[in-house]
């Protein structure tokens, strides 16, 4: 058969496209490019880059909205405690608070059929970089409910109304649910029953949220089944009456299909070096979260986290690294997403912000194994769960600048 030269460049497009496009793909988005409106079907994972800790927003495929995090960060007073660590300054810039840009942000994704509210609000545990601008920004976009590690006492492990009665940050956000009546529950691990999609369920039979962990008390991955990995007595007693907020904090899973998504504030993995048994809470998680498509990093990537364990059990495609100091990650996390042999899923890492000094002390073959350093990173999960894509918003004009996938969800 004669092949014209329309026939052969119509193959050549096509083949370029399957190239450009196929797992694990990468491209420069067109100019001015923005994300294409949420639709009934997709799943959308927002993770919002201010510089000032973590917020992620998502969009479940019936338009039900949940908020896991939405943090605030002191720059000069972190710099003048921790120096000579160094923090990031507020994105895109400082004209706006941390809540404010967030709040933009959700306006500018939120689907437009839906009444602007969000529907769930997470509050992992009980840091600044996590929940410090959640008050501020119910004064620009309503809350349903909130959702935290204690409510209603507050009382693990120690009474938090006494211990931190001097946190006006604690006080304000116990003064905001109370006062203002907000309906407030405590993340009931083992559940997949209580975040549930509200506008649609029935449509959407093979999506869930199973709730992991909250405190020490963890999934066991029957039924609704959990266990008390550690005391109260425990974690006091090694703190010398005192204790530590990043081990108690909140872990879910969140189920499309075959897609499957996990994040889990600052839980620690770390083991040995004088430290308790309990201290990993990242083990026993992994042994019941199974395989992931993607995984936000525990603690930001810090050097506590990220344990070896986590990273072969869950073996994420996808790995979203929620950034804002110099010192992340650590390197040994960095190290051990970069790892392969004949199990390892071909991994790609996105960061929403390197700090530079990051980057000067690690040297190019660390900003090699990066698909991207800076911006907002946005999973969309196409219906039915099979495949998703990542994209790279600018903070600033909110335009996409890269576009990788699609990826292939697998069980």
């Amino acid at each position: 058969m004669r092949r014209t030269p329309h026939l052969i460049a119509i193959a050549f497009f096509i083949i370029c496209w399957g190239c450009s496009e196929g797992e694990s793909g990468d491209k420069e988005a067109e100019t001015g490019k923005k994300l294409e409106p949420w639709e009934t079907g997709y799943l959308d994972i927002h993770h919002i880059n201010t510089g000032n800790g973590d917020a992620s927003f998502m969009v479940f495929p019936d338009g039900t909205s949940l908020l896991f995090d939405a943090g605030i960060l002191d720059k000069e007073q972190f710099e003048a405690k921790y120096a000579p660590l160094k923090a990031t300054a507020t994105i895109p810039n400082d004209s706006l608070s941390a809540a404010e840009w967030i709040a933009n942000y959700i306006k500018h994704c939120f689907p437009s059929d839906h009444k602007l509210k969000i529907d769930y609000a997470l509050v992992s545990h009980f840091h600044s970089d996590h929940y410090g601008s959640l008050v501020a920004l119910a004064q620009f976009i309503p809350i349903g409910k909130i959702i935290d590690r204690g409510y209603p006492k507050y009382d693990f492990p120690i009474n938090l109304r006494e211990y931190l009665k001097e946190d006006k940050l604690f006080q304000d956000y116990l003064s905001f649910i109370e006062e203002r009546n907000i309906s407030t529950e405590m993340l009931i691990p083992g559940s997949k029953e209580q975040l549930l999609l509200l506008n649609k369920r029935n449509s959407f039979p093979n999506f869930h949220v199973r709730n992991i962990k909250t405190n020490a008390t963890i999934w066991t991955g029957v039924a609704n089944d959990t266990l008390n990995y550690f005391t109260a007595e425990d974690m006091l007693s090694h703190y010398d009456g005192k204790y530590n907020e990043n081990p108690l904090s909140l872990g879910i899973k969140i189920s499309y299909g075959s897609f499957d998504y996990f994040t889990g504030g600052d839980n620690t993995g770390l083991q040995g070096y004088g430290l308790p048994s309990w201290f990993d809470v990242e083990t026993p998680m992994a042994k019941v979260i199974g395989k992931l498509e993607v995984t936000t990093l525990n603690h930001h990537s810090n050097r506590d986290a990220t344990n070896e364990f986590f990273i072969k059990n869950t073996n994420p495609k996808v790995v979203v690294q929620q950034s804002w100091c110099s010192d992340h990650p650590g390197q040994e996390v960095y190290q051990r997403l970069i790892y392969k042999d004949s199990t390892t899923e071909e991994r790609d890492i996105f960061a929403t912000n390197m700090h530079p000094e990051t980057l000067v002390t690690y040297g190019p073959w660390f900003r090699d194994n990066y698909k991207s350093l800076r911006g907002h990173i946005v999973v969309r999960v196409y219906p039915k769960g099979n495949l998703f894509k990542v994209f790279i918003v600018d903070e600033a004009t909110l335009e996409i600048k890269q576009e990788y996938g699609p990826y292939h969800s697998k069980k």
